[in-house]
C-alpha cells in the first residue's frame, strides 16, 4: 500500500520544480542586476530561462524515470495493466440507428 504515495512524492511534484527553479534563478539573476549590472534586468531574463531550461531537463528525466517503472511494473505483473470494460455501464445497442423523422411537405410554412 506504501508504493504509489511513494510514486506521489517522486513524481507530484514535478510542476513545482519547474516554477521553483525558474523563480530561483529568476531571482538570483535579478539580484546580480541589481548588486553589479546596473539593474537593467537582463540577469533576470537570463536566469528565468536558464530556470526554464534547468526546469524543462528536470521534468524529462523524471517522465523518462516514470516510464521505466511503469516498464518495470508490467514486466512483474502483466495482467495488472489490462483494461477491462464494465458491460453494465454500455448502452444496448439498438437494431436500427436513429434517424430523426422527416417532415411532411404540407407542414412546411409558405
Amino acid at each position: 500500500m506504501a508504493k504509489p504515495y511513494k510514486q506521489l512524492g517522486r513524481y507530484g511534484t514535478v510542476g513545482l520544480d519547474l516554477v521553483v527553479s525558474i523563480l530561483l534563478l529568476g531571482w538570483v539573476g535579478h539580484w546580480l542586476d541589481g548588486r553589479y549590472w546596473g539593474g537593467h534586468d537582463w540577469g533576470m531574463l537570463g536566469g528565468g530561462f536558464l530556470g526554464l531550461v534547468v526546469g524543462t531537463r528536470n521534468l524529462i528525466k523524471t517522465a523518462l524515470r516514470m516510464q521505466k517503472d511503469i516498464e518495470a511494473d508490467e514486466a512483474r505483473d502483466p495482467e495488472g495493466s489490462r483494461w477491462t470494460v464494465d458491460e453494465t455501464w454500455l448502452h444496448p445497442r439498438d437494431e436500427q440507428p436513429y434517424r430523426p423523422a422527416k417532415p411532411d411537405d404540407d407542414s412546411r410554412p409558405n
